[in-house]
């Protein structure tokens, strides 16, 4: 359920729109929030804030409740199925181009090796994507926790709400 309370939009930024899930698999809305809404969160907090967030969060918010993740911060990524993955999303209705999917394992690796010519070629693509070294830790191979942290920075960042017009797309 969402709701476009005044007081709500105003906390936490414009309510969520259906258009920035509509590839989501498997589909995530529901009516029972048991943690924040994490729709506007990108970008919100640094990289380091995350990630030390997701390691242990009372070490920043002294009453959460949220479980700590220690673990994604020494789980190597696992990129060798990346392109399986995409080509499934692709049968199922997300409009991955053939190309998306052929550099999907490089694109991964790039967006976490900032100053690198692989990351340039990147965000010649992708214009709007973050690259960074998400976990903080530059020269170590990719982790969970990369990748989660690079997923956070982006949830709310596909739509621009200064030519946001409910009637029609506005997905960037």
């Amino acid at each position: 359920m969402i709701r476009t309370l005044r007081d709500e939009v105003e906390r936490y930024g414009h309510y969520s729109l259906a258009a920035e899930s509509m590839y989501d698999h498997p589909f995530q809305w529901g009516s029972k929030r048991t943690g924040p809404d994490l729709a506007r969160v990108g970008g919100k907090y640094s990289d380091q804030w995350q990630a030390d967030h997701l390691i242990n969060p009372r070490s920043l918010v002294p009453e959460s409740i949220m479980p700590g993740y220690p673990w994604l911060a020494e789980t190597k990524l696992d990129v060798r199925d990346a392109m399986q993955k995409l080509r499934t999303l692709q049968r199922v209705g997300v409009p991955y181009t053939e190309e998306m999917i052929e550099k999907a394992q490089h694109d991964l690796i790039a967006q976490i090796t900032p100053d690198s010519r692989a990351a340039r070629d990147f965000m010649r693509r992708y214009a709007k994507a973050k690259v960074s070294k998400f976990d903080g830790k530059p020269g170590t191979e990719a982790s969970e926790l990369d990748a989660l942290v690079a997923y956070l920075q982006m949830l709310g960042t596909l739509v621009d709400f200064a030519t946001f017009d409910a009637s029609g797309p506005n997905l960037r």
